[in-house]
């Protein structure tokens, strides 16, 4: 049996302005000078981390808010640690990665592309580790279409998100970015979301619980 759950909208709100909000944070992070060649490369390195991070920290929170305004009628929902803290280190590493990787390659538009796929392959990575975290009497399956959907998302806003970083630091310009790659994320982690089918798990008829749980002891011999 298909299980149908809604969200709420207040949650999803949310998670809308802390992709935003966070966006805003790390884009403000990055140096001006990500990615000038008359800079050393560990300063490079180093000057970016930190917007790495925030923006890896910014994918989990919007993530595990969008999961907690997701509701699936009368089955309850828990989370193991394990893989929930997981997904955050995946966010983390690889947004940081693909930061660091725009500031080592020299070409803008190569640096880009290159270092977008790994940012968004941990971003998506981080979004479906944190699905697999879900615990509850349920089964869960995916859609291969919107996981395709959601990846080319997840691309899309990881390059935006490092093109952005480049460009001059004007306040007008970087609300404007911050509210576009909030909508991206957002996009992302509902699509990722659409693509998850989630099912009960199926019961034996009652007959063969009897018979299962019932044990026949074996006749003894008389004389």
């Amino acid at each position: 049996m298909t299980l149908h759950g809604q969200y709420n909208l207040w949650l999803v709100l949310l998670s809308y302005v802390i992709a935003a909000g966070g966006s805003f944070t790390a884009l403000g992070m990055a140096p001006a000078w990500a990615g000038h060649l008359n800079v050393e490369e560990r300063s490079r390195v180093r000057g970016v981390m930190p917007a790495g991070v925030a923006l890896g920290v910014t994918v989990w929170a919007m993530h595990f808010t969008g999961m907690a305004a997701f509701r699936i009628h009368g089955t309850p929902i828990s989370y193991d640690w394990a893989p929930t803290i997981l997904s955050l280190v995946v966010a983390v590493l690889f947004t940081g990665l693909g930061f660091a990787t725009l500031t080592l390659l020299h070409e803008p538009k190569e640096a880009l592309l290159v270092a977008g796929v790994p940012m968004a392959s941990g971003i998506l990575s981080m979004h479906f580790l944190g699905m697999l975290a879900m615990s509850g009497n349920m089964k869960m399956h995916f859609e291969p279409n919107l996981v395709i959907a959601a990846g080319l998302i997840a691309l899309v806003a990881s390059v935006g998100a490092l093109w952005l970083a480049t460009l001059p630091k004007r306040l007008p310009s970087r609300i404007g970015a911050a509210l576009v790659m909030g909508a991206a994320i957002c996009g992302m982690h509902y699509t990722g979301m659409a693509a998850a089918h989630f099912k009960a798990p199926t019961s034996p008829p009652p007959c063969a619980r009897i018979h299962r749980h019932s044990r026949m002891r074996p006749a003894k011999a008389g004389w």
